[in-house]
Formats: C-alpha cells, sequence, structure tokens
C-alpha cells in the first residue's frame, strides 16, 4: 500500500459533485470496459464535453465509462454514474484480482467506499458512517482508516463530513498505489456506454442490497440502511467542473 493522504485530495472540495472512481487490478482498459457491460464497438475516445452531453442526454444519471492505465491498475471513472460501487459488477471486475470504489453523489443518503479481491466483498461502508461496515474482512483496513480520520469504533464519531470523500479516495490509493485525478484520465478518454450491465444478484451480507447488515463480518451500529443511489438534478452549470 502506498500512504496516500486526505491533503492529496483536497483538491475534491468544490469538484464534481456525483461520480464514481474505480481501481482495477490486473486489467487492461478494454477488459475493464467489457466488464463493465460496454460492449467492444461501443469503445470510442470520449471528451469531457461528449461525457457532460451524454449527462444531459440521459437526464443527469450517466451510462458511460471512462478506463485509463496507471501501472498494474486500471482506473474507471464514470461522470453522474454508480455502476463500479454496484456489488455484482465489482464482483465481475475484481475477479481473479482486486477492485476498488468510490462513489462520490452529494445528493444520495451516502457516498460509498467498496473493496473486493477474487469476487469477494472484503471492506464495504457509507463514509459518512464508517464505523459502520461489512464483508468478509471489515476490520481488514481498519488502521489506515483511523490515519484517515474514519473512525471505525461505534462510540467515535467524525469530526467533520467535509474529509469523507477526500479520506475514501485516499484509502483507496494506499490500496491501489495510484493517486486519482483528471490528468491519469487524459484527454481524449477511452470509453463506451454500458449496455449490458451485469444483472442483479443481490448477495446476503451487503446491507445496500438487503436493506439490512447481515453479513457475518457486518459492523453496525443500528442507523437504518438507504438504498440505490437518487437520480441526480440536472447538471446545469456544472460542465466547467468537468474541464478541471
Amino acid at each position: 500500500m502506498s500512504h496516500a493522504t486526505v491533503e492529496d485530495y483536497a483538491w475534491q472540495h468544490g469538484w464534481e459533485e456525483i461520480y464514481t472512481v474505480t481501481f482495477v487490478l490486473g486489467l487492461d482498459e478494454r477488459e475493464t470496459l467489457r466488464r463493465f457491460g460496454v460492449a467492444e464497438q461501443d469503445m470510442r475516445p470520449y471528451s469531457w464535453e461528449e461525457l457532460w452531453e451524454r449527462v444531459e442526454e440521459t437526464d443527469g444519471c450517466c451510462d458511460v465509462v471512462v478506463a485509463a492505465r496507471a501501472g498494474d491498475w486500471t482506473v474507471a471513472f464514470e461522470l453522474r454514474g454508480w455502476e463500479g460501487v454496484r456489488w455484482v459488477t465489482l464482483r465481475e471486475l475484481s475477479r481473479g484480482g482486486e477492485a476498488v470504489a468510490v462513489m462520490r453523489h452529494d445528493y444520495a443518503a451516502s457516498h460509498r467506499f467498496m473493496h473486493a479481491v477474487d469476487g469477494e466483498v472484503r471492506t464495504g461502508f457509507r463514509p459518512q458512517w464508517p464505523q459502520e461496515r461489512w464483508g468478509t474482512r471489515p476490520d481488514a483496513l481498519n488502521g489506515h482508516m483511523r490515519e484517515l480520520g474514519l473512525p471505525t469504533e461505534p462510540e467515535d464519531e467524525l469530526d467533520t463530513w467535509d474529509e469523507v470523500v477526500p479520506a475514501s479516495l485516499a484509502l483507496a490509493g494506499r490500496i491501489s498505489g495510484v493517486l486519482f485525478d483528471t490528468e491519469v484520465l487524459g484527454e481524449p478518454m477511452f470509453g463506451g456506454t454500458i449496455t449490458a450491465p451485469v444483472p442483479d444478484d443481490p448477495p446476503t451480507g451487503d446491507p445496500l442490497a438487503s436493506g439490512r447488515p447481515t453479513s457475518r463480518g457486518s459492523r453496525s451500529i443500528g442507523r437504518p440502511v438507504s438504498g440505490s443511489p437518487t437520480r441526480a438534478p440536472s447538471p446545469t452549470g456544472h460542465r466547467a467542473a468537468g474541464t478541471a
């Protein structure tokens, strides 16, 4: 693991309000896109302008994912999308390897962090309530979480919600060794429309799928668990942020 810090992601303040970034080990860009559900014939270069056009066409719920290589990992990015934090998608992305995803959604009940190895979610949590975790190894990242200001015990509280997205991205960076920024993606970006998403297969133990934590590895203090992210509002006025 690297030693990414919250300060590495200070630029997140005021950046995009809704996106998902997924780090995938051992797959190239094309295979990553295929596992997201992008058909080979639909893969092509994209500009930021085209991503925002697609956001508008889909009423703020974008179905395009772009991917770029970063060492041994591939970084997948969804502007106004969250396919990467669906359990079934992460299972496919991590099969035979490893994947970690962070969703920022300022209009949903919570953001989301998911880490999976070889098709198995090891640690998942909502960054606003990191004390509540699920997966087969819910405590595996506790040391790094505490260093990044994400409390792990029920009696502990967050100092502020303002840093939970930077902290979650830093945690993903510690796992992958990759620091996410727009330069990693480059431009034009290689991607495609998700036309065949992984079919739903809600697993036992994922509180976001079942509505309550049931895993043998779950850590919960009884706060209600939200379901899928809400549809984004119209992206009017945010186009410039995508070109930062």
